[in-house]
C-alpha cells in the first residue's frame, strides 16, 4: 500500500472511532444460522456472475458462461426468490438490480427470474440492468424491453479501438455504438453509459473524444470510474494486465475535471461522484441505497443492525439453497451509530445532503460537526437553502478516498470469499 493509502486507512479508522465511540474492528464471521432480520424496505439486487467473455480489469464475481451452469444458477435463484419472500412477507421493495457479469447472458431465463421477483416481492421502483455491447442484439433487446426495464446500464468502456484494446475488450468502438442506437431505438427509458479513464497508454485527445461523443449519443447518463478503482493486486484468482499500475493521483484528477467541466458545460448534472444526468428520468445507481436485499452469489443484504454476504461459488450457493433457502456465507452487526456511519458515507456519493437528513446524522454522531468544519475548509463543500454539497474538488477527493481507504477492506473480503466457499472470519481494517 502507498502512503496515500496509508494515510487514508489511518483516515478512515480514526473518523470511524471518532464518529461513532466504537473501537471494535470490522469483522464478519461465518454465519451459521441465518433469519433474515425484519426488513421494512428495501431494494433488491441480483447478481449474475456470468458472462460470454472475461474482462482482465473486471473485479467482480463472474466466470464464462455455461448453458448447464446459467440453468443450475437459475433454479436456485428461483429457490432464493421464494424463500426471501417466505421470510419477508411485510418487506416493501423499491427498485430492481441486476448486476454482474453480464445479466443479459441469461436470455429467456431473466423471464423466468423477472416474473418469480414480481410474483413474489411486487417491487414499486425502477427496474435496471446491466450489459455489455458485444452481448447485445436485436432479439436481447426487445426481450429487456418486452420484461419493461427500465433502465438499462451499457459498459461501451469507450468510443476508441485503441483504448479498447488496451482494455482488453474482444470488440471494437462501433459495437458500443450500434447498442446504444438499438437501445435509444425500442425507447429504453433511461440509458446510462459506463467509461473509464485514467488508463495506461489512453492519451488525453482520445478521452475528450470519448466525453463528447457520451454527450452526442442518446445517453441520459453518463458515469465514469478510473481504471483500477478495486486494488486488483489483492483480488485472487484474476487476469493480469501486464504492467499496468495504479494511475497517479494527478492524473486521475485532472481527466475527472475534464469529464466533470465537459458534462456541466453540456448540461448534465452531477447526482453521483462518478455519474452526471440529463433530463428528469430514473437516475441509474446501483449502490447507494440504505436497505437492500442481495441475491445470487456473492450478494450482499444490508438490514441496519446485521451486513450478510452470501457464498462466492456458484456450486455452493444451488448446494445451500437447496439444502436451507438461503446461501448466506458471512454477517456482521452493525450497531445504530454504524449504520448511521455508513448512510452518510453513500450520502456522501450522492454529493448532496438536505438539511434534515444532516440534522438526523448529527444529533446521534455530535462529532459529525468538526468533520463538516474540515470539510468547508478544504473547498470540499458548501452550503446552500439548508442543502449541504460536495464541490468539483470534494467529489474527486470522496472518489479518491474511497478507492485507497475502503476498498482495500472489499477486497480482503472478496479475495475471502474466492479463496474459501465458507470463511470462518474476515477482518476489513
Amino acid at each position: 500500500m502507498d502512503r496515500l493509502g496509508m494515510l487514508s486507512s489511518s483516515i478512515l479508522r480514526l473518523g470511524q472511532r471518532a464518529l461513532t465511540g466504537e473501537r471494535s474492528q470490522l469483522s464478519f464471521t461465518r454465519c451459521e444460522d441465518f433469519r433474515p432480520p425484519r426488513l421494512p424496505q428495501a431494494g433488491i439486487y441480483v447478481h449474475v456472475p456470468y458472462c460470454r467473455s472475461l474482462c482482465p480489469y473486471c473485479p467482480y464475481l463472474r466466470f464464462p458462461y455455461r448453458p448447464a451452469g446459467a440453468n443450475e444458477f437459475t433454479a436456485a435463484l428461483l429457490g432464493e426468490i421464494d424463500w426471501y419472500a417466505g421470510q419477508l412477507p411485510a418487506t416493501r421493495t423499491g427498485s430492481v438490480y441486476f448486476g454482474g457479469g453480464t445479466p443479459t447472458v441469461l436470455g429467456q431465463r431473466l423471464d423466468l427470474i423477472v416474473e418469480a421477483i414480481r410474483n413474489r416481492f411486487d417491487p414499486q421502483g425502477p427496474w435496471c440492468i446491466e450489459t455489455n455491447p458485444a452481448d447485445l442484439d436485436a432479439s436481447r433487446v426487445a426481450l429487456l424491453k418486452a420484461l419493461r426495464f427500465d433502465s438499462v446500464s451499457l459498459g461501451v468502456q469507450s468510443f476508441d479501438d485503441r483504448t479498447l484494446g488496451l482494455l482488453g475488450r474482444g470488440h471494437g468502438a462501433d459495437v458500443g455504438r450500434r447498442a446504444l442506437a438499438c437501445l435509444a431505438d425500442a425507447g429504453i427509458p433511461s440509458l446510462n453509459v459506463d467509461l473509464m479513464f485514467a488508463i495506461p497508454g489512453q492519451t488525453e485527445s482520445s478521452w475528450q473524444q470519448d466525453i463528447e461523443l457520451a454527450i452526442a449519443s442518446p445517453a441520459t447518463q453518463v458515469t465514469a470510474y478510473p481504471l483500477f478503482t478495486f486494488p486488483y493486486s489483492e483480488v485472487g484468482e484474476r487476469r493480469r494486465l501486464d504492467g499496468v499500475r495504479m494511475p497517479p493521483w494527478r492524473a486521475r484528477r485532472r481527466m475527472y475535471y475534464e469529464l466533470h467541466d465537459r458534462l456541466v458545460a453540456a448540461g448534465f448534472r452531477r447526482v453521483s461522484v462518478w455519474s452526471f444526468q440529463r433530463g428528469e428520468g430514473h437516475r441509474f445507481s446501483s449502490v447507494t441505497r440504505r436497505r437492500y436485499l442481495g441475491l445470487g452469489p456473492s450478494g450482499a443484504s444490508c438490514y441496519g443492525s446485521v451486513f450478510t454476504l452470501n457464498t462466492f461459488s456458484p456450486q455452493a450457493y444451488a448446494a445451500s439453497v437447496a439444502r436451507c433457502g438461503h446461501a448466506v456465507a458471512l454477517q456482521m452487526p452493525v450497531s445504530e451509530r454504524l449504520d448511521l456511519l455508513m448512510d452518510l458515507y453513500w450520502r456522501a456519493y450522492d454529493t448532496r445532503l438536505d438539511a434534515g437528513r444532516w440534522r438526523e446524522f448529527a444529533a446521534t454522531l455530535p462529532r459529525l460537526q468538526y468533520l463538516l468544519a474540515a470539510a468547508r475548509q478544504l473547498g470540499w463543500c458548501e452550503e446552500d437553502h439548508g442543502e449541504l454539497s460536495l464541490t468539483r474538488r470534494g467529489s474527486f477527493w470522496v472518489h479518491l478516498l474511497q478507492n485507497h481507504a475502503v476498498l482495500p477492506g472489499v477486497s480482503r473480503l472478496w479475495s475471502a470469499g474466492k479463496r474459501d466457499s465458507w470463511p470462518a472470519a474476515v477482518a476489513l481494517q
